[in-house]
């Protein structure tokens, strides 16, 4: 079952080490998601086409600095903890895991 909130975790790339928040809302069935860090600043990642498949949600993200491209995007939520991943052209592999709700 998808578990709409915030998510904490840690994150480490190129371009930034840290901390960092994945925000699942639900209305209506439909998902939302988006993502802060722990400074405030919200990466340019929109997402969309968002799909629960069972525990999962699967869809794609888009970047300005990407044009057209669409990022592949999943979020699995289990016992009180979410994992997932965002495969980012030219950056590579954006994984969490181990993420804990914190709203």
């Amino acid at each position: 079952m998808i578990e709409p909130g915030k998510w904490k975790f840690t994150v480490n790339t190129r371009f930034y080490s840290g901390i960092a928040y994945l925000i699942v809302g639900e209305k209506d069935g439909a998902y939302e998601v988006s993502a802060e860090l722990a400074n405030g600043k919200k990466p340019d990642f929109r997402f969309s086409q968002l799909k629960a498949e069972g525990g999962t949600l699967v869809g794609v993200a888009q970047h300005s600095l990407l044009q057209g491209s669409l990022i592949p995007f999943t979020a699995t939520f289990a016992n009180g903890s979410a994992s997932g991943s965002l495969d980012v052209p030219f950056l590579g592999m954006i994984s969490f895991r181990g993420a804990e709700k914190v709203e």
